[in-house]
């Protein structure tokens, strides 16, 4: 969902869907500015300000529009034109102001949120290859321990060279979600193998980010047990190609859970929900299963949990943070950006639906 097609309510909270920060501005949030020179090698002129979300003061609201500097970039940097980003779950944690650890977070206002997204570079601090200015890309950053970072809710962005991806010709919304959902993606694929898991177990199914896993575990050979809460939805993901779907809500579930598990030899469990589902789940996980939680959509505590599935049954719960996961090494992050662009044009993924 485009944010142009949402409800002009600032209490409305920010759901999964795309941003487009063009000149043909969403509810005329973005609106195009004055040119002004910019000291910097640019490809074109820069304004001085810029339209961006930013984190309220108001307790009324998550964020407001407000005219901010356009970001420099130091050593390193480019400066991005802001094309797409998507709303991930993420995103509207940080804007809430309840995402990450908020002790590390030494940001000064006005902080932007927005951890990716998509645009061309018109701009090149100094020790960056001259080869990226003008480049379609997509890009990420991590505003942790920073005092300097501006999200991608805007018209321009600062990001890090060495995570800009060139994307080619590939649509810009197509492309804007490159990082947060596919990686984590990789990242389940990856734990589930360390952990010898036939498959695994994963809730909030029908998101973009479930959707996606569901084309990744078909194409890896990888079980997956899709955990839902509307027989709607479970009927979506079986059109993706999904043989297990499971309603949380419906009778029995736990028991289903139990028995699926058990004859498919799945051990993990990532969990998107939180709340009272963890108990079930982890009732529902064979002996000696782990139950890693991701995500607070409930955005209530944990709870049902029995004492004896912890202490008895040896089965265990965590936390799962892409951004401390490790999920590969400097090295091996070129051949896995171009894994996903490969099946972005395959059309095995799609980011931003």
């Amino acid at each position: 969902m485009c944010i142009r097609d949402r409800p002009q309510n600032p209490k409305t909270p920010i759901r999964e869907g795309k941003i487009c920060t063009g000149d043909s501005l969403c509810v005329g949030i973005f609106l195009k500015s004055y040119p002004f020179p910019y000291p910097i090698l640019m490809v074109e002129k820069i304004p001085l300000e810029m339209k961006a979300l930013v984190r309220s003061s108001d307790p009324a609201k998550v964020v407001e529009v407000a005219a901010v500097p356009v970001p420099k970039p130091d050593n390193g940097q480019v400066l991005i034109r802001v094309e797409a980003c998507p709303i991930n779950p993420s995103d509207e944690y940080f804007a809430a102001g309840v995402y990450g650890l908020q002790d590390k977070l030494i940001l000064k206002p006005p902080i932007i949120p927005g951890f990716e997204g998509s645009g061309v570079v018109v701009g090149l601090g100094a020790d960056v290859p001259a080869e990226l200015m003008n480049q379609r890309v997509a890009f990420s950053g991590d505003p942790h321990g920073k005092e300097k970072w501006s999200g991608s809710w805007a018209q321009y962005v600062c990001a890090d060279s060495k995570v800009c991806v060139p994307v080619g010709d590939l649509p810009f919304e197509e492309t804007c979600g490159l990082f947060v959902n596919p990686v984590t993606v990789m990242g389940f694929l990856l734990e589930a193998k360390t952990r010898k898991s036939k498959g695994i177990v994963h809730t909030a199914a029908a998101s973009s980010l479930g959707k996606m896993l569901v084309k990744m575990c078909l194409k890896e050979g990888v079980e997956l047990i899709n955990v839902v809460r509307r027989d709607a939805q479970g009927e979506e993901l079986r059109k993706l190609g999904a043989k297990h779907v499971l309603n949380q809500n419906a009778p029995g579930f736990v028991q289903q859970l139990s028995q699926l598990t058990n004859t498919l030899d799945v051990s993990l469990c990532f969990d998107a929900v939180s709340g009272p589902l963890v108990g079930k789940l982890l009732a529902g996980m064979p002996n000696g299963s782990t139950v890693l939680v991701y995500g607070g959509l409930d955005q209530s505590p944990i709870a049902g949990i029995d004492t004896r599935d912890i202490t008895f049954r040896e089965k265990k719960l965590a936390g799962f943070w892409m951004s401390k996961a490790d999920i590969f090494k400097p090295e091996e992050f070129p051949k896995a950006m171009k894994t996903i662009l490969d099946d972005i044009k395959l059309s095995l993924i799609h980011i931003c639906r």
